[in-house]
This record gives structure tokens, C-alpha cells and sequence, in this order.
């Protein structure tokens, strides 16, 4: 295949027009993802969204948090309501285009109020919302499906996913001992999100079960790139992908909320007349 032909192809992946359907389907799991975190996580939130809760200074923290105003503690409750309202808005699809950038704003918001007491999770939930508020305009087609004039925040989405997988399993080789040492995962759920479960499996499970676990892990995140872009390698990877999230989730406090974000990507990569078909069933149900 000539240069040209593979410019072409690559333009094409990136910018024509795809059927919508997954960016929909993402957009109102990960909605979801979002309401259910920010809803646990509320039951803190004077402590990092007033001053009744510590803040330290950008001179304290090297940089890492900015002055940021705080709300009052009587303005709180109805931030929140507004907040929730909003993710609740886009879930229903409720005026998308604008609730976007509405639960876009109140999630920055809470995100560099309190930097320090903001995770990961934080960030890549905001990321996928800019992403989604700048997808352009969604068209409907004469049969009914949907269709998204350019390819590219499916691509990114699909993109952010498939790199974060690699670049984890990436970590792990270079700064970590997951290749040469088959006991790395029983140690690590054994650190400061240990669950009562994790204790259980620690006390119970041989160690070449979690050796097992600990290298499907690890094949899982450097083969990701090949699992998601390859079609046919798609089922093997959702099946490792919700594996591993699976014993993330129920080895590691609270992390329940990364894992439940993450398996929102998997729709990204589901075959549009699939999803049209699970869609049909739903409402046929519903109705």
C-alpha cells in the first residue's frame, strides 16, 4: 500500500462521518459513571468545596493547587443541586449540547477546588466530557440511525482508552517487578485500598492463581492496542478487560468508581448495529 493510500485510510478513520450510536451509548454510561462517583464522593464535599476544610496554599503545595474561590456553606446544597440536575440532564438527554458544558464547568469546578483530594478519575472524566462537548452535531439518517458528522471524538475517545491500557502495562514493565516477580499483585492488594475481600483472597488463593491473575493482568494492558483496533480480538478483550476490573474492584477500596468509568469505554468499540439491536430490546421492554 503506497503512502498516499495509507494517508487516505488514515484520514478516512479519523474524520468521515460514523455512525453515532457508540458516542451516545458512551456518553450516557459514562453520565452515569459520573452521577454514581460524584454522588459517593458528595457526602465530603464541605471539605473540599468550602472553607471549612483544608486548603493549602500554592506555596505549600509546589504549584499543585491554585487559589480557587469556595462556596459558602449555604450556597453548597444548592451547587449540588444544580450539579446533579445537570448530570441527570444529560443522562435523560435533556438538551445535550448545552448540559454538556454545564456538567463540563461544575466538574472542573470540583476537581481544582481541592487538587489534592482529586484522583485520576477526576481528570479523565472531565477530558471525556470536553471531548463530547466539542463533538459536532449528531444528524438522523432516512432508516433512523444516527449519524456523527466527523469521526474524530469516537477516535479520541477510542484512542485515550487504548493508550492508557498500554501505558499502564508499560508502567509496570519498566518501574515495576510484574515480569520478574510472580508475586507482585498479592502484595499490591495488600497495601492501603485492601478490602476485606482482598484479605480473604491474600489468606485463601495459592499463589499461582495470583500469579495467574497477575500476568493476565499484565497481558491484558500491553496487549490492549491489538484486543480493541483488531475486531475479532474484541470479545477476548472485553472478557479480560472486565476480569481485570473485576478483581480491581472488589480487591481495592473505592476504586469500585475507576473501574466502573473505565468498563464505559468498552461500548466504544461495540458494533453499531449491535448496539441498535440492544437499544430496540430496550425499549420494547420499556414500552
Amino acid at each position: 500500500m503506497s503512502p498516499c493510500a495509507i494517508a487516505d485510510r488514515a484520514v478516512r478513520w479519523s474524520f468521515y462521518p460514523v455512525d453515532a450510536v457508540r458516542l451516545l451509548t458512551f456518553r450516557l454510561l459514562f453520565g452515569h459513571a459520573l452521577f454514581i462517583y460524584m454522588l459517593f464522593r458528595w457526602r465530603h464535599a464541605a471539605e473540599w468545596l468550602t472553607a471549612g476544610g483544608y486548603h493549602p496554599s500554592s506555596a505549600v503545595t509546589g504549584g499543585l493547587q491554585q487559589p480557587v474561590p469556595l462556596l459558602p456553606a449555604a450556597a453548597l446544597p444548592w451547587f449540588g443541586l444544580a450539579y446533579f440536575a445537570a448530570i441527570l440532564a444529560l443522562i435523560v438527554g435533556l438538551r445535550p449540547r448545552l448540559t454538556l458544558w454545564a456538567v463540563l464547568a461544575g466538574t472542573v469546578y470540583v476537581t481544582v477546588a481541592d487538587r489534592l483530594a482529586a484522583f485520576t478519575i477526576n481528570k479523565l472524566f472531565v477530558a471525556g466530557l470536553l471531548i463530547l462537548a466539542l463533538s459536532p452535531p449528531i444528524t438522523t439518517n432516512t432508516d433512523g440511525s444516527l449519524q456523527l458528522r466527523s469521526a474524530w471524538p469516537l477516535r479520541v475517545l477510542q484512542t485515550t482508552f487504548v493508550l492508557q491500557m498500554f501505558g499502564a502495562g508499560i508502567c509496570k514493565v519498566r518501574f515495576g517487578d510484574w515480569i520478574g516477580q510472580s508475586d507482585t499483585l498479592w502484595h499490591q492488594v495488600q497495601l492501603a485500598f485492601m478490602t476485606d475481600i482482598a484479605a480473604w483472597m491474600v489468606r485463601e488463593l495459592p499463589m499461582w492463581l495470583w500469579a495467574v491473575l497477575q500476568y493476565l493482568a499484565l497481558g491484558f494492558e500491553l496487549a490492549a492496542p491489538l484486543l480493541f483496533m483488531v475486531r475479532r480480538l474484541r470479545p477476548l478483550g472485553y472478557l479480560m478487560g472486565m476480569g481485570m476490573l473485576a478483581t480491581i474492584s472488589l480487591t481495592m477500596y473505592e476504586l469500585i468508581f475507576f473501574a466502573l468509568q473505565i468498563s464505559t469505554f468498552f461500548v466504544l468499540f461495540v458494533e453499531p448495529s449491535r448496539l441498535y439491536r440492544l437499544r430496540a430490546a430496550l425499549l420494547r421492554r420499556l414500552g
